[in-house]
């Protein structure tokens, strides 16, 4: 749009609507997770190039362009195009209000969608309530598709709400009113405590910030206390001081603590968010691997700051961040993942898997590699870990070693468990025979050990081994079901089975990235006889881990560590991620603050409100 006319930097779309010179239905509408897709029939008039280049924007009724639909593919005049409703490009949630769909080209308004007709009737069957914030008062944000009123043919109309719990017959608006006097001054108190509490923290963070603004070169490695620096950040920060680097950066560490009482008293967790502030606020460029609570309490100075996730885990399939917002524990609109600068991953095909989750572009979420595969990755470790374990653990050595490594069951931490009543011992103990041993390395939450009992020569509990990537070493079966660690192991190039008992259960419950069976990187298996088959059988679907290689790699050396302070410490980043990234970000500003829509205002008054926030 570089050749388009402005007046003070203000682009004024011109109305060519009423010329017809395209015609633009809506005919379908779809959903993945928190992106829509919706199918548009362009029909061109005769003196209209067909490969005129068209782009799609949601108009709010200010006339402002709120979002950008991405076109994924044309067929037949049919443009397929999408949103993610949680980031339209400016990691935020599109604003609640009324939006037409108007279809451009330059700074031409060339059609406002209509609504075919079949799809008008069945309208609310594709709209979406969005649950969050399970933990306090829930609340909803929705989107509604509709028609726009009084009008004398179906314009397409998208409408969104963002709605607190009302109330109306709620239990906890019951149990409120039910409440002593004291009852509610104490609520009171914990709400203002909480409040000013967020304030003190914020006037730290910006005292330290003036104070230590002018630190140059100042890296800080972020981790939660109890799970100490390790593999991502831990790989980065070692190679930093193997090249030297840490003479031209000043390296920190801190680690910060959870609010959990039970784990931490008072006293040691105000100090430890003192400390935090005055880290963040040193801090130029800062790494993390899991969420960090004080980004979403805390204004960050990112104008001054690199934010770089190096996130702990590769691509499983459970749905986390914004990819499970409708689920009852699903987070709120604004929360930390939203402020991260970068984050990393291992293939380019796989980049808007972990965008969706933190509600970032995916232009931002670069093919370094995950830098704990290049130890992973050496052939030396591996051959030293290898020949450890086997001394270790003499039960394996001359034998096929299963390894059992499933995720945990339920909400969070402190109802993680495992269902090992489902599992028959016994047939699989009588299944291994002199071929097999089984090692189960259970998700680190489930504190109940593994039943072996009298099964110990052939069954070895090792779930409080330190690193379960050494284990893929001697490992010759995985057997899983939704955790992340098959992209490690699929490197390994061995087969993997999935027992997935509460397949259709979690994906209801929990939701998946893809569909599971189409991306699993083995056989699934629903019951426990299934797996025991398949085992003897050895009936792997093998041929599905080098498909799922080629998908979720785009490199694989041991140079993931040094790509990431290439790219991120020394500005070394490849020129096309930089286009990318600054083409993006160009789109947004070009819509939010230069787009002019006047051109559309009615000549009589409507209803069109809307409320720019959210």
């Amino acid at each position: 749009m570089n050749d388009i006319p402005t007046t003070d930097g203000i682009i004024f779309m011109e109305n060519l609507t009423e010329s017809h010179i395209i015609d633009a239905t809506v005919i379908d509408i779809e959903w993945e997770r928190v992106t829509v897709y919706l199918d548009i029939k362009v029909k061109f008039s005769k003196d209209t190039d067909k490969k005129t280049p068209l782009t799609f924007y949601a108009i709010n009724g200010d006339y402002k362009a709120r979002a950008v639909f991405r076109e994924e593919s044309v067929k037949d005049g049919i443009y397929r195009v999408s949103l993610n409703v949680t980031n339209p490009g400016n990691a935020r949630c599109v604003p609640i209000g009324n939006y037409s769909l108007a279809v451009c080209s330059g700074n031409k308004i060339l059609a406002v969608a209509e609504t075919d007709v079949q799809l008008a009737l069945r309208l609310q069957e594709c709209s979406r309530n969005f649950l969050y914030n399970g933990k306090a008062r829930r609340s909803t944000y929705a989107v509604t598709f509709l028609v726009k009123e009084w009008a004398d043919t179906l314009p397409f109309v998208m409408h969104i709400l963002h709605a607190k719990s009302a109330g109306m017959g709620d239990i906890y608006a019951v149990q409120k009113q039910r409440q002593s006097f004291v009852a509610k001054q104490k609520s009171k108190l914990k709400a203002s405590i909480r409040k000013n509490a967020f304030k003190y923290l914020q006037n730290l963070y910006d005292n330290y910030r003036k104070r230590y603004r002018k630190n140059k070169n100042t890296v800080l490695f972020l981790y939660e206390d109890g799970y100490n620096m390790a593999s991502n950040l831990k790989a980065v920060e070692k190679r930093i001081r193997e090249r030297g680097l840490d003479k031209e950066f000043n390296i920190m560490e801190f680690a910060w603590k959870a609010d959990v009482p039970s784990q931490y008293s008072l006293t040691e967790r105000i100090r430890n968010q003192k400390l935090l502030m005055k880290h963040l606020a040193m801090a130029n460029i800062i790494f993390c691997d899991n969420y960090v609570p004080a980004f979403t309490r805390v204004k960050m100075d990112l104008e001054h700051t690199t934010i770089i996730n190096l996130w702990h885990a590769g691509i499983g399939f459970k749905a986390v961040g914004y990819s499970r917002w409708g689920h009852l524990a699903a987070s709120a609109p604004f929360l930390a993942h939203r402020v991260y600068t970068y984050g990393v991953c291992g293939s380019r095909q796989v980049s808007h898997v972990f965008a969706e989750a933190w509600g970032i572009n995916s232009e931002r979420v670069l093919p370094t590699g995950m830098p704990r595969m290049d130890k992973y990755l050496d052939k030396t470790h591996r051959e030293e870990t290898t020949k450890k374990l086997y001394e270790e653990y003499p039960m394996c050595k001359g034998k096929k070693v299963i390894l059992f490594a499933p995720t945990f069951r339920g909400n969070n931490h402190p109802d993680a468990h495992y269902p090992f009543e489902i599992m028959d011992f016994d047939k699989l103990y009588k299944l291994c025979g002199d071929e097999y041993v089984v090692l189960f390395k259970m998700h680190p939450w489930i504190n109940q050990p593994v039943p072996i009992g009298k099964y110990s020569d052939k069954f070895l509990d090792l779930t409080n081994y330190h690193d379960i990537n050494n284990l893929f070493y001697i490992t010759g079966l995985l057997i899983t079901d939704y955790s992340s660690c098959i992209y490690e192991f699929s490197l390994m190039r061995k087969p993997m089975l999935f027992f997935a008992f509460d397949e259709m259960q979690y994906s209801i419950s929990r939701g998946f990235h893809h569909d599971y069976r189409l991306a699993a990187p083995g056989k699934v298996c629903n019951t426990f006889d299934e797996l025991l088959t398949a085992i003897e059988k050895k009936d792997f679907e093998f041929e599905k881990v080098e498909e799922y290689v080629k998908r979720n790699f785009d490199i694989i050396d041991s140079n993931s560590s040094d790509r990431v302070i290439d790219w991120f410490l020394l500005d070394k980043m490849p020129q096309r991620y930089k286009d990318e990234i600054k083409a993006r970000d160009d789109e947004m500003r070009l819509m939010y603050e230069q787009l002019d829509f006047a051109s559309l205002t009615p000549t009589e008054n409507d209803d069109n409100s809307s409320v720019d926030e959210a």
